[in-house]
């Protein structure tokens, strides 16, 4: 019997090959590390003892208060994790405000530690910060945490200044809380030193072999990654590779890999698909993979950090902050190809080309122009790691051995603050006694390095074969009806968003209807204004008309009567006229014939003479 018992909270799936592979691995990192021996050993050096889990529950469904009795009944301590959990916008949810979906009254009602193991900051370039609800409710599991683990020390800051916990110094938190946070790599990062078919393998470093994982997702896109321009480049510079003698294989990790992976397959013929997500594929399978494979070109974090866990010396474009988080981490930030406007210019790829670049003639312009450039920075970050393979392969098979001696050092922590006893309820939650908030970075003293790097130390139970295809056979069955469950909760989730988009449109149909009658209504009130003052002006101005019209027929009658006159005064002056000319006619003629006598006496008197 075991005299540590821990429940898992996990994800259980074959989509994600990352996922599928790391919750397996965390499991077998307790089952190995709690066996005792000078790797798993504490400070005093006392035997960690035998640690098995009873149970496990997939973390992104609701814990309600059933789950949670039987977690106190029959379990020492709930381990939560790893992977990047830290989200909001994956399984989103108004419980906890990220990924682990448990309310905080159930939260509360866990009688037993946690230990929140390998978790990272998993938010994406552009996202929002957080909410209060997170940061509440992390607050409350870290409080309840008798270890509190982050997979990089980029997580430990963000997380930290998240939640105003301070700093050492060392990259990890320290304070007078009980929930310090500790540098706990992920257990994949060292899974070549907990499995006996991977012990002693080592992928040749002078072979110029390449694994290409590659996508840029639409989180990405949305905060202005040029998906076109990598996705381009990343096949640009496999094809020039592949002219330069490289073997390559494109090694999907999930179904959103697959579109770019069948570009790369189409259009570099030479490309072989080797696919890892899936239910017919073990979550072993890639490690064994990878073991044989010396140089990886990635834009996961699982991507990275299987790998290097097998001997593969890991590259990445640099689409995620915990990208360069790990990179920093294994002291190799040289290993992450910028993708922004830095790494996208001609003299960013050629610093270290030899002349017999990519060409980019498959697409033009400006985009050309950029895919050639970050086609090139990847050709030489590839080709550089290959000048000086067996020399980096040696330096990270030595920085993986400190990540098993953290690691290892982790666990003997844990066990002596837990001090099992099953169903006492929480217990060993002093800080101060069990030196749990004492924090370890990468290049610290942990105590233990055996002299040969790349072996997990004398007296080590290492996972074999058989515990290997138990574990598969156990997550496949686990995995193929959460895959069921999952599914069915995606389409009722499409329906409901589909109802509510409905809703929201009808909602805001609604509105723009509401807003248009309210608009209309006061068109209407402002022009039965106008038609009101229109009606006042018109039914002055016929007033006006009227007064108009009267005066009009006034000064009209007054025109008749003075036309009368005017006619009577005519006729009289016709006849004063006639009057008068008919006098002067006879004036005219008594003067013509007094002028004629007066005339005619001359003439008579003349003739008298």
């Amino acid at each position: 019997m075991p005299n540590l018992k821990l429940f898992h909270f996990d994800i259980p799936t074959w989509g994600n090959y990352g996922d599928k592979a790391l919750f397996p691995v965390v499991r077998d990192a307790f089952r190995v590390m709690g066996t005792g021996g000078s790797a798993a050993s504490g400070s005093s050096g006392q035997s960690v003892g035998e640690v098995d889990f009873t149970s496990a529950a997939a973390l992104r469904r609701e814990v309600d208060m059933a789950l949670v009795e039987r977690i106190n009944s029959s379990a020492d301590a709930v381990v939560i994790g790893g992977g990047g959990l830290f989200l909001q916008d994956t399984n989103p949810n108004r419980l906890s405000g990220w990924q682990w979906k448990i309310s905080a009254e159930a939260l509360d009602a866990i009688e037993v530690p946690l230990i929140v193991y390998a978790l990272g900051d998993n938010r994406f370039p552009g996202q929002p910060e957080f909410d209060e609800l997170m940061r509440t409710h992390v607050s409350q599991v870290l409080d309840q945490s008798v270890f509190f683990g982050l997979r990089n020390t980029g997580s430990i800051e963000t997380m930290s200044r998240f939640l105003g916990i301070e700093e050492n110094g060392m990259g990890e938190s320290s304070n007078s809380r009980t929930d310090s946070i500790r540098f706990q790599p992920c257990p994949t990062t060292i899974a070549g030193l907990l499995y006996e078919p991977l012990l002693g393998r080592r992928p040749d470093p002078s072979q110029k072999v390449l694994a290409i994982q590659m996508l840029v997702h639409p989180r990405q896109e949305a905060a202005g990654y040029d998906a076109e321009v990598i996705h381009r480049a990343t096949i640009e510079a496999a094809r020039t590779l592949v002219a330069k003698g490289w073997t390559i294989l494109s090694v999907p990790f999930h179904p959103d890999d697959a579109e770019v992976s069948r570009q790369l397959v189409a259009e570099v013929p030479e490309i072989e698909e080797v696919r890892l997500y899936g239910s017919d594929v073990g979550f072993f399978a890639g490690f064994d993979l990878f073991a044989t494979i010396p140089y990886v070109l990635g834009g996961r974090g699982h991507a990275q950090m299987i790998p290097f866990g097998v001997g593969s010396i890991p590259i990445s474009l640099d689409l995620h902050a915990k990208l360069g988080y790990f990179a920093h981490d294994i002291g190799h930030p040289e290993f992450v190809v910028p993708v922004g406007q830095e790494g996208m210019t001609a003299e960013s790829a050629g610093a270290d080309s030899d002349g017999t670049g990519v060409s980019g003639d498959a697409v033009s312009g400006d985009v050309a122009r950029r895919v050639q450039a970050l086609a090139q920075g990847i050709v030489d970050t590839i080709e550089h790691a290959y000048a000086q393979g067996n020399d980096l392969q040696d330096d990270l098979a030595s920085t993986r051995q400190k990540l098993f001696d953290i690691t290892a050092e982790n666990h003997a922590d844990i066990h002596d603050t837990l001090r099992p006893a099953s169903g006492t309820g929480r217990q060993g939650t002093d800080a101060e006694s069990s030196g749990v908030g004492v924090g370890v970075g990468v290049g610290a003293d942990v105590g233990h390095f055996p002299a040969d790097a790349g072996s997990p130390g004398a007296d080590v139970d290492l996972r074999t074969g058989s515990d290997i295809r138990a574990e598969e056979f156990h997550l496949a069955a686990v995995a193929e009806a959460e895959e069921f469950s999952t599914a069915q909760t995606r389409e009722l989730s499409k329906i409901r968003r589909e109802h509510k988009q409905k809703l929201d449109n009808a909602a805001t149909q609604r509105k723009d209807l509401e807003a248009d009658r309210k608009n209309l209504r006061h068109d209407l009130n402002q022009k039965e204004a106008q038609l009101e003052q229109q009606s006042a002006e018109l039914a002055a101005q016929t007033t006006e008309l009227d007064a108009r019209t009267a005066e009009k027929n006034r000064h009209a009658g007054e025109a008749a009567g003075l036309r009368k006159r005017l006619e009577k005064s005519d006729t009289q002056l016709r006849s004063v006229t006639d009057r008068t000319a008919t006098a002067e006619a006879k004036v005219l003629i008594d003067k013509t014939a007094h002028g004629l006598a007066w005339r005619a006496r001359r003439i008579k008197r003349a003739f008298k003479r």
